[in-house]
């Protein structure tokens, strides 16, 4: 059974679009690993100003956090690319991940965070 002309260009056009967001479909399969246990941990670098916004974000907020620096800690850098990111900041908030600086999404996490735990004193 042949197919038709338009036929092929729609399965060929899903098939790209399903190969250009394998991420998207990798992420949704495969949950990256939960290296907060319940916590928030920010992983960054010194000359972020991104990175330097969540921190504010943070403080503001008074929500103790672990920061990892991927540029001089091994285990930093190891869950950073567990957790396939591809620029910072990445903030983890008791498995939930967020790439890159997305303050409206940051807020409702911290947020809901918060409400479930009291925060104690600030760690880094």
């Amino acid at each position: 059974m042949k197919l038709s002309p338009r036929l092929n260009f729609l399965i060929l056009g899903t098939a790209i679009l399903l190969a250009m967001q394998w991420h998207t479909w990798w992420f949704y399969l495969n949950p990256p690993p939960d290296f907060s246990h319940g916590q928030v941990v920010l992983y960054a670098t010194d000359w972020c100003p991104y990175c330097e916004k969540t921190r504010a974000l943070l403080a503001t907020k008074g929500i103790p956090y672990k920061e990892m620096n991927i540029e001089t800690s091994e285990e930093a850098r190891s869950q950073y690319q567990r957790l396939a990111a591809n620029g910072v900041p990445v903030l983890l908030v008791a498995g939930e991940v967020v790439r890159g600086y997305h303050q409206q999404r940051m807020e409702a996490l911290l947020d809901a965070w918060q409400r479930e735990h009291k925060p104690t004193a600030l760690t880094k």
